[in-house]
């Protein structure tokens, strides 16, 4: 396998979640995948007929599969579905970059272009979260002039936040946070489209399963903003 593709792979995944705040412990973690996918490489040569790294990094991949599902289902219970949507997102992308790097360690592949189970996974959660980020920032299913409109999220107060970059909009950093007492009631929408107009103000509410904005009744919704900060 070619070091150009996984390694493309590799950085648009990590791109599709690594926060926007860059904190510490994400950037070592980003920087520990992409040193982890350049000591494969290395060490390919090496290892030669030697199949027992290849085995055991799929043996954790499914591990970590097993014990994320299980984490995933715990965070939906005592959460939300988006928790536990997340969370789901993370462990599916960690165990797909593992079965990436067995999928490097395993002698005798040919570099074309079957490059494996965790190429795939990496590339379709990589392009789940910035389709999702791009229908966002088009304003996938507002109709009309939106051009003076914004989307704003309950963060740090209720829809206190504008986001204007394409980079906050990733599929792993517009949830709300603020649920019910249980924890499984949402009382705030992940992000919503105000759209002012010449006639009247129309709200969107951003539908994480659709990836889209849909239409919202401000009348039964008297506390959703009508104006831009």
């Amino acid at each position: 396998m070619k070091f150009a593709s996984p390694f493309l792979v590799l950085v648009c995944w990590i791109s599709s979640w690594l926060p926007t705040s860059l904190d510490k412990w994400p950037l070592s973690l980003s920087f520990v995948c992409i040193f982890g996918l350049c000591a494969a490489f290395v060490a390919q040569e090496r290892l030669k007929d030697r199949r027992w790294p290849a085995k055991m990094l799929r043996v954790l991949a499914v591990l970590v599969l097993i014990s994320g599902a299980f984490l995933a289902i715990l965070a939906w219970s005592i959460g939300t579905s988006v928790d536990g949507a997340i969370t789901f997102f993370y462990v599916v992308g960690f165990a797909g970059y593992l079965h990436m790097i067995s999928r490097v360690l395993t002698p005798g592949q040919a570099p074309d272009l079957h490059f494996g189970t965790g190429f795939w996974v990496l590339f379709l959660l990589a392009s789940w979260s910035w389709v999702s980020a791009l229908g966002m920032f088009v304003h996938r299913g507002a109709s009309g002039n939106t051009d003076g409109a914004c989307i704003l999220v309950p963060k740090p107060v209720r829809y206190g936040t504008e986001l204007s970059s394409i980079w906050e909009m990733r599929l792993p950093h517009v949830a709300t946070s603020r649920t019910g007492p249980t924890g499984t009631i949402v009382f705030d929408y992940h992000a919503i489209l105000v759209a002012p107009a010449h006639e009247r103000t129309e709200v969107y509410n951003w539908s994480k399963r659709r990836m889209r904005f849909e239409i919202l009744d401000t009348k039964r919704n008297p506390y959703l903003p009508t104006l831009c900060p």
